[in-house]
C-alpha cells in the first residue's frame, strides 16, 4: 500500500508539494517538449485532482504552448526555477506534476507511453504500451490505471 499523504517538492526545498489523494494517471511522455523541459529522455507524469495537490512556497507560472497544440501553465520554484506542477488551462480541476518531485515514487508504474516517434530509441519502455497522441484519451487511460495502480491509503490507517 502506497501511504498518503505523499510529499515532495523542488531541489532546494523552496517549494513543498502534498498528494492528498490517489493520483488519477500516470504516464510517460516521449514529446521533445518534454525532454528538453526534463533534461532527459522522457518525463514520468502524474495526473490527479487540482484539490489533491496543495503547494507551500513561491512559484512563478508560465504559458508554454506545447508542438502538440496544447497549452500548460508551468509553475516552477522561484528560487531554483524546478517545474513542479502543469495544470493545463484546458481543465482546471486537474494538474500534472513530474513524478520525480515526490519525495518517493518508487511505487510509480505507467499506464502508457506516448510520443513513441520522438522517442530516443533505447528510451521506449518494453512492457509499457505505446499511445498515439491523437488517441491518448486521458479519462479511460485514468480508469485504467486506476484498475492496477498500487492500492493507497491514509499513513496511520484511519
Amino acid at each position: 500500500m502506497v501511504a498518503l499523504p505523499q510529499q515532495g517538492g523542488c531541489p532546494c526545498g523552496a517549494v513543498r508539494l502534498t498528494l492528498a489523494a490517489a493520483p488519477l494517471l500516470a504516464y510517460v511522455c516521449h514529446c521533445h517538449d518534454c525532454q528538453k523541459r526534463s533534461g532527459s529522455a522522457f518525463t514520468l507524469t502524474l495526473v490527479a485532482g487540482a484539490a489533491d495537490v496543495l503547494r507551500s512556497g513561491p512559484t512563478r507560472v508560465k504559458r508554454h504552448a506545447m508542438r502538440s497544440g496544447r497549452q500548460i501553465d508551468q509553475s516552477s520554484c522561484a528560487t531554483c526555477g524546478h517545474r513542479v506542477l502543469a495544470p493545463p488551462p484546458v481543465a482546471p480541476d486537474f494538474v500534472s506534476f513530474p513524478a520525480g518531485v515526490l519525495d518517493d515514487a518508487s511505487w510509480m508504474r505507467p499506464i502508457a507511453q506516448t510520443w513513441v516517434e520522438s522517442a530516443i530509441p533505447w528510451a521506449v519502455i518494453p512492457g509499457v504500451r505505446s499511445v498515439a497522441w491523437e488517441d491518448f484519451d486521458f479519462a479511460s487511460l485514468g480508469r485504467e490505471w486506476r484498475a492496477t495502480a498500487p492500492r493507497f491509503g491514509v499513513a496511520n490507517g484511519e
